[in-house]
């Protein structure tokens, strides 16, 4: 699996060449990063089942799911759902709560770009937080995680 660089404080910031090539699961789910610089991130997410399944918002980032393969439902803290299907996308702006699924027969594929605001404190758990304020953890039993068991075929194989 592939991961993204981080430049050096003193290092030019340079252009740089990522790949989709993630695998898919089996069962759980995979975030990997792609590429990433001081306010914008890209994350491929592989979903067997499941998905973000509990309510949250992020305190830091305007951020957007782009499905490249399969479908998934985004839902509000109302239970009003959006149905994103294949080549489809869902714009979540900072402090929006939502939780998605994957709806689909087989895996999710989708691309994560988040963009962070400049002021404000970026990353961290802390800024991923449930309607009562308190953090929830991405990778937590709250948040229905199972373990990530990955297939042996892969998204983009052919990216490298």
């Amino acid at each position: 699996m592939q991961t993204a660089r981080k430049l050096e404080p003193t290092e030019k910031p340079k252009t740089q060449k990522f790949s989709l090539r993630t695998p898919y699961m089996k069962q759980g789910r995979i975030t990997q990063l792609l590429a990433e610089t001081e306010n914008l991130w890209i994350h491929t997410k592989i979903n067997y089942e499941g998905g973000e399944n509990e309510i949250h918002c992020h305190l830091d980032e305007d951020h957007s799911f782009i499905v490249l393969e399969g479908q998934m439902s985004v839902f509000d803290e109302n239970g009003n759902e959006i149905k994103v299907e294949k080549y489809q996308g869902v714009m979540i702006p900072k402090g929006a709560y939502y939780r998605y699924h994957n709806t689909g027969k087989e895996n999710l594929v989708v691309i994560r770009v988040g963009a962070g605001i400049k002021g404000q404190p970026q990353g961290g758990e802390e800024m991923r937080v449930r309607p009562d304020g308190k953090p929830l953890p991405a990778y937590s039993a709250e948040n229905k995680t199972v373990e990530p068991i990955e297939d042996t075929r892969f998204f983009a194989d052919s990216a490298g």
